[in-house]
């Protein structure tokens, strides 16, 4: 119960933070929570929002009279959802046989239960033992201006490798842990990660019988001075202390398109035939629907192992830094839901899915094009 405690109270903070960094705009989605489950996920007026087990990412299996009782998460034909700031994580849309368009939080449709009344009701969760709230992951992706993309916790907090761990081995207690609070689990749970993001959790008993989170077998922890979501004040700490950063690139297969590029969240990657080599023509309303995969200012991108061909970056007309692989461009498709999707695929005979290994143009270095700014 103490821990549900003190998740409710970082919830609370960060939800107050995303409200003012929104200046009032109310997203679709925003943070609740309370004492007994922790963090879980509500609309713009606080209404509890639920998953079904019997659905499967991207799809939905509750028509019906499971819909009246557990009303679907709508929005309107042009409406695009939102999160609220310091949620980690992404929305999409699902559409229903009827034509709606479900909201889906990382692939999983969002209903309301016919029998919460006000802001803070849960009695859903649990229902049949295939209802629950709609919750955060233990580790999703957030980031900054400053570091780019890295691994956070449920509320959108970053978390940090220590250099002088060991694999499996966590040698932080006492007054460092107070500094550096380790990313725990309760006795009975398992850690869960945004699906599509790469890696592989695990959890260790430390002395003080805690169950620390680990990625990559390197145990995780919070910086006691970052206080919002973004903050990563612990970044390079006495040296030792760093965020974590996935590959900015990545390889997925498909029987159909065979090998491709995915960002780091696992969302699949696409080229603009109207684009030229080390040159981006998608902006404006175009880059609403398809967001470029951007990098900090002075970011290197990096590639999993087995990508071959080469990582660079533009600057756009906006100031933002464009991830570009053997010279194009790359974007994501708002219409892809899920890790996998390739809904983007020939759009308009000039949107493609990145294949690997694509004809390699001359290209300017990147510390070159920083260097130049």
């Amino acid at each position: 119960m103490v821990k549900r405690i003190l998740v409710l109270v970082v919830l609370l903070v960060a939800g107050a933070l995303g409200v003012a960094a929104q200046e009032g705009a109310a997203a679709t989605v925003m943070f609740g929570g309370n004492a007994d489950l922790g963090a879980f996920l509500v609309d713009a007026s606080g209404m509890t929002l639920y998953i079904f087990a019997m659905d499967s990412p991207g799809v939905t299996n509750c028509y019906g009279d499971c819909a009246v009782n557990w009303p679907p998460l709508l929005v309107g034909e042009d409406e695009t959802p939102t999160l609220a700031a310091g949620i980690p994580g992404r929305l999409g849309v699902v559409t229903r046989t009827d034509g709606a368009r479900q909201v889906a939080y990382n692939g999983m449709p969002l209903y309301y239960w016919i029998r919460d009344r006000v802001p803070g009701d849960a009695t859903g969760h649990l229902v049949g033992d295939v209802w629950f709230v709609a919750a955060p992951p233990t580790i999703a992706l957030g980031g900054n201006a400053e570091l780019g993309t890295f691994l956070v916790g449920e509320t959108g907090r970053t978390l940090y490798l220590f250099t002088r761990d060991e694999p499996g081995v966590s040698n932080c207690y006492d007054q460092c842990a107070a500094n550096w609070p380790p990313l725990v689990v309760g006795e009975d749970e398992e850690p869960t990660i945004l699906p599509g993001l790469g890696g592989t959790l695990g959890v260790i008993e430390r002395t003080d019988g805690l169950r620390q989170v680990t990625y990559n077998d390197m145990p995780l922890y919070y910086w006691v001075n970052d206080k919002a979501a973004g903050d990563a004040t612990g970044q390079n700490v006495n040296g030792v202390w760093f965020v974590i950063k996935p590959p900015t690139v990545s390889v997925r297969s498909s029987a159909e398109l065979g090998d491709f590029l995915v960002g780091p969240d696992g969302m699949t990657l696409y080229t603009f035939a109207n684009d030229q080599p080390g040159v981006s023509s998608c902006v404006d309303r175009c880059a609403v629907n398809w967001p470029p995969l951007l990098v900090a200012a002075g970011e290197q991108p990096t590639a999993s192992a087995e990508l071959p061909g080469t990582l660079g970056v533009i600057a756009r007309a906006d100031g933002t830094f464009q991830v570009t692989y053997n010279d194009m461009p790359l974007y994501t498709w708002i219409r892809d839901v899920i890790p996998g999707d390739t809904t983007g695929h020939l759009v308009g005979d000039v949107w493609f899915v990145a294949s690997v290994g694509g004809e390699t143009s001359a290209m300017s270095d990147v510390d070159d094009l920083y260097s130049g700014m």
